[in-house]
């Protein structure tokens, strides 16, 4: 199969990340020239410019007076929080619902143990937020979404899994965007988007574990159903 100029792109700014987040490429380090880097790849210059562009605009690399790029001297160990997601970059989103599927369920299941009356009401605060959100059909529910999931994680008490979900935040982000948009005017598919999420808290508060996972799973296969309208 022949791989697009911009998929080739893509590929090669994700490659060239990691590679940065290894330390191959330290901070303050210099990439080799597109020509170098071209050979390395074995690809033209031109998918190779585009990535580097890619990176560029994220901040993960910058270029100076004299030629060259150089790798951000501020860059932090989650880098792909800074990465912009285009709307048709199907991998990396799915590449996200794979994570999400693995470690929300655990999430929501673990909050049904750990939390605290204080979990609780933020949790209730968010979904009281989104069914405010729910009833403007100019409005998405993007933030308030994202904040329910996050209160959900961090009612786990697990300061891994919190932090997981902060380094990715942009990422989910641009996922929720992707997967509520469809929804968009549709009162009874934001009703269910609303109701699954009721059906999470819920089981939270019974303190029922099994049940909470199980409610998480349903609502992110659903979710991941509407990227299909996408890619």
């Amino acid at each position: 199969m022949v791989m697009s100029k911009e998929k080739l792109s893509q590929m090669i700014s994700r490659e060239l990340l990691q590679m940065i987040e290894s330390g191959k490429y330290p901070p303050g380090s210099k990439l080799p020239t597109e020509m170098e880097l071209a050979n390395q790849f074995g690809v033209s210059r031109i998918p190779i410019r585009e990535a580097l562009s890619v990176l560029r605009a994220a901040g993960v690399i910058n270029s100076r007076q004299g030629g060259g790029s150089f790798v951000e001297e501020n860059n932090g160990p989650n880098i792909f929080g800074n990465i912009h997601i285009e709307k048709d970059d199907a991998e990396i989103i799915s590449h996200l619902f794979e994570m999400r599927k693995i470690m929300e369920p655990e999430a929501a299941y673990l909050a049904a143990l750990r939390r605290t009356p204080e979990h609780l009401e933020r949790m209730r605060e968010a979904l009281r937020w989104l069914e405010e959100e729910m009833a403007d059909d100019s409005k998405i529910g993007m933030e308030a979404d994202m904040e329910f999931h996050r209160s959900m994680i961090q009612a786990t008490l697990n300061p891994i899994m919190i932090q997981a979900m902060e380094s990715l935040s942009s990422l989910y982000e641009r996922a929720l965007q992707i997967t509520l948009l469809p929804n968009l005017g549709l009162k009874q598919k934001r009703k269910a988007v609303y109701q699954e999420h009721q059906n999470i808290l819920h089981a939270i508060e019974m303190e029922e574990p099994e049940l909470a996972k199980i409610q998480c799973i349903i609502h992110l296969k659903n979710a991941e159903k509407k990227l299909d309208l996408f890619f």
